[in-house]
């Protein structure tokens, strides 16, 4: 009997130290993953500086620019002898074609119609047609109009129920992103496809070579980009290509003990001004 009693005891002692242990880790976890999110916090009020003084001394922005240089794995600080690693990028969100540039007030835009057109056939894309896809994206936002939370804010909100359609948008990807207002192109980031599908007449190769030109010599200002393209203009008129952007993407992550925290953050530039859109953690 003293032998059970004491057999009994421990199996209790045992599993009560064992779920305090847990709980402790537990406390543990949730502290180093609320440590991660104020660093991430820290890291996105840094990348509005970068922008903001980026703002101060350019009128252009293009790939050569500090900004547009990615972070690698970097130790900092984080309070004591503890420390964490942030890593992450800054992407130009105008150097791939804007959705929300298919439809206005009145519905589908023609010309941007065309635009997704061209996309959809550099991303070899040939079972859906773009006034389909078009349509699609613009229901996407009639869903529940007048309320701004129900819109899409990125191309993961917009789930088609047809397979092929989910399919084209997933070949889109590369090239498209979803911001909240209509934006041209940044000529001075753009890959040659979107370069092509904005462009009349603009062939792949000549896109490519476009981009060639571009990263030895950025492009000033908009007649810049005309002028190496004698005779071609851009699809919807001279508004639609730009060499400066007010939309910016960081992709960020920060490493902290047993916490990471990964976070996509949309910001927007005007002029000095940096506000975040929206953010979203993975």
């Amino acid at each position: 009997m003293a032998m059970l009693v004491v057999t009994l005891g421990t199996l209790l002692v045992s599993g009560a130290a064992l779920r305090q242990s847990v709980l402790v880790r537990q406390v543990e976890n949730e502290a180093a993953i609320m440590q991660a999110r104020a660093l991430m916090t820290g890291a996105v009020d840094w990348v509005r500086l970068i922008l903001r003084e980026d703002a101060r001394g350019s009128t252009t922005d293009h790939l050569a620019e500090p900004w547009a240089v990615p972070l690698a794995r970097t130790r900092i600080e984080a309070g004591g002898d503890r420390a964490a690693q942030l890593s992450g990028r800054i992407e130009d969100a105008q150097s791939r074609y804007n959705l929300r540039n298919l439809f206005g007030a009145t519905g589908l835009v023609p010309a941007e119609v065309a635009v997704l057109g061209r996309l959809l056939a550099l991303a070899g894309e040939r079972t859906v047609s773009a006034e389909r896809l078009a349509r699609r994206i613009a229901a996407a936002y009639a869903i529940a109009p007048g309320s701004a939370s129900a819109l899409p804010a990125t191309l993961d909100d917009i789930v088609p129920a047809d397979d092929a359609e989910r399919a084209a948008l997933s070949r889109l990807r590369p090239y498209v992103t979803l911001l909240p207002v209509a934006t041209p192109v940044n000529a001075n980031t753009a890959s040659p496809e979107v370069l092509s599908a904005r462009f009349d007449n603009l062939a792949l190769a000549d896109a490519q070579r476009l981009v060639e030109s571009r990263d030895r010599l950025w492009f000033r200002d908009f007649n810049d980009v005309i002028g190496r393209l004698p005779g071609l203009s851009p699809t919807g008129g001279v508004g639609q290509i730009t060499s400066s952007s007010n939309f910016f993407l960081l992709r960020g992550l920060i490493e902290y003990q047993r916490a990471r925290v990964e976070a996509t953050v949309l910001l927007r530039r005007e002029g000095e001004r940096v506000d975040v859109v929206w953010s979203r953690e993975a």
